[in-house]
């Protein structure tokens, strides 16, 4: 059986988006948008704005898309496995560092003695 990698590099997904492997799947597949839409109920012109990074990746379409190219939902998510974060999710984190020390001291880094 192949690897979820290993179809990702015989698809030439590399770094792909998540818009970006819808389409690599989809065309993987020998599938038209058409096809896509009839198996999914989801409009071809919706379909193409997915595909195009216009409409953004959700857990909704990850499922969708899953069910409808026989994969998981993070393919469609974390392309190549990897998550990724923005960097309003990194300035999140900042924020909330000092909150989250406070609620769990052990995370604090320990300091070397000696």
């Amino acid at each position: 059986m192949v690897s979820f990698k290993e179809l990702l590099d015989e698809l030439g997904a590399g770094a792909a988006t998540p818009s970006e492997s819808v389409r690599l799947f989809r065309k993987g597949l020998g599938m038209t948008l058409k096809e896509v839409e009839e198996v999914t109920g989801i409009r071809e012109s919706h379909l193409s704005a997915i595909e195009n990074g216009k409409i953004e990746m959700t857990q909704h379409y990850a499922e969708v898309f899953a069910a409808a190219f026989g994969l998981h939902p993070t393919a469609f998510l974390y392309p190549r496995g990897e998550f990724k974060k923005s960097k309003e999710l990194e300035s999140i984190e900042r924020r909330a560092k000092k909150y989250i020390t406070r609620a769990r001291p052990d995370t604090k880094p320990k300091k070397r003695t000696g």
